[in-house]
């Protein structure tokens, strides 16, 4: 769960963006303060990790305030939040990590808080790849984290400085992905033959293979990690060790059990299923399994949350998830109606008609919904 204090002076506009954070999810709301001395003066125990600041206010300028504000929190990073668009470049001389222009835009504002958590990740690998070299006694090839891997919603690589790995086929894409879903297990070639080229004859397939896995070492060479494939006894298999993964973290959370404490944290990272962008035909198992775990961490959460709104985001979610079952949509319904919102407990049972009718041809009498 990110940290975060707003500091802007107009009211309407701290309250704005508290609500727009929390349709968001992920992030905690340790303060809000309409001037930068009302922050420092109440900064004692406060660790925020992300410090939302406005440019112009009556008290301070934003820019100049940033300086102080650091000193104060040292481990938090800056987001400017301003309705101008000519201090951007005073902003990030400053070493601000966004820049948000009101009225603030959920997709950028998730996008700088992804940003924000990959540069944590990256310097969290950076320390922990120094602790290793101190005190462990493998070799740097098997100590060191080097990759950042998401693979919920669609497969994005990066490198140890935040960029965006391409890769020069979409082949090659798929067979990089294809190793790390074995989990460092060796592949028989013939089996990646299989999966990765089914409609080609043997000679042809083998050709395209041999090319293909020349452009994924090339890649991840370039990357930092010439060594990351390994070849034996005509099986190829990939040291995962390497890499920070999106799956490996929420299979964490799923196998901790604790889904009032992790809820948070799972629903920022399941964007999407397993692979969902790509659709792999080798990955569907494990996209299934996957889907299935979290849908039941948050039934779970729902089940025991006493926050209503988060209440009302794990049913919304489930909803997303399996748009088919029809006790999500009574039971989102009934927690509306609790809550005294009879409008949106009457759209969704709206929804839920509409979708039954429409897409699985059965009938719903609206006034039993």
């Amino acid at each position: 769960m990110i940290k975060a204090i707003l500091i802007d002076d107009e009211e309407i506009a701290l309250d704005v963006m508290e609500i727009v954070l929390q349709e968001v999810g992920g992030v905690t709301v340790l303060g809000k303060f309409r001037l930068v001395s009302e922050a420092i003066a109440q900064s004692e125990g406060m660790q925020p990790d992300l410090i939302f600041l406005d440019i112009e206010m009556p008290e301070t300028n934003g820019l100049a305030a940033s300086a102080a504000l650091l000193a104060i929190f040292p481990d938090a990073d800056i987001v400017y939040v301003t309705a101008h668009h000519q201090y951007a470049v005073d902003a990030f001389d400053t070493k601000a990590i966004g820049y948000l222009l009101k009225p603030v835009v959920k997709h950028r504002l998730i996008k700088t808080l992804e940003k924000h958590t990959e540069l944590r990740e990256k310097a969290a690998l950076r320390a922990g790849s120094l602790i290793s070299s101190r005190d462990s006694v493998k070799s740097p090839e098997c100590s060191r984290r080097t990759l950042s891997l998401k693979l919920l919603e669609s497969m994005e690589l990066y490198d140890a400085d935040g960029r965006l790995i391409t890769w020069r086929t979409k082949k090659s894409k798929e067979l990089f992905g294809y190793l790390w879903h074995h989990g460092g297990t060796p592949v028989y070639r013939y089996r990646i033959l299989e999966h990765l080229w089914p409609e080609l004859d043997s000679e042809r397939a083998q050709a395209l293979f041999h090319t293909t896995m020349y452009y994924v070492r090339n890649t991840l060479k370039l990357a930092g990690c010439p060594d990351m494939i390994g070849f034996g006894d005509e099986r190829y298999w990939m040291r995962t060790d390497e890499v920070a993964c999106d799956v490996t973290r929420l299979e964490e959370l799923i196998g901790r059990g604790r889904p009032t404490s992790d809820v948070e944290e799972l629903l920022s990272l399941y964007r999407g299923d397993y692979f969902e962008t790509e659709n792999y035909s080798w990955a569907n198992s494990r996209k299934y399994e996957l889907r299935a775990a979290v849908i039941r961490f948050l039934e779970s959460g729902a089940e025991h949350e006493l926050d209503a709104l988060l209440k009302e985001r794990l049913l919304r979610r489930l909803l997303e998830l399996h748009p088919y079952q029809e006790k999500y949509y009574d039971h989102l319904a009934l927690h509306l109606t609790f809550l005294g919102d009879a409008a949106a407990a009457e759209e969704v049972n709206r929804l839920k008609v509409m979708t039954f009718r429409t897409d699985l041809g059965l009938n719903f009498d609206e006034n039993e919904s």
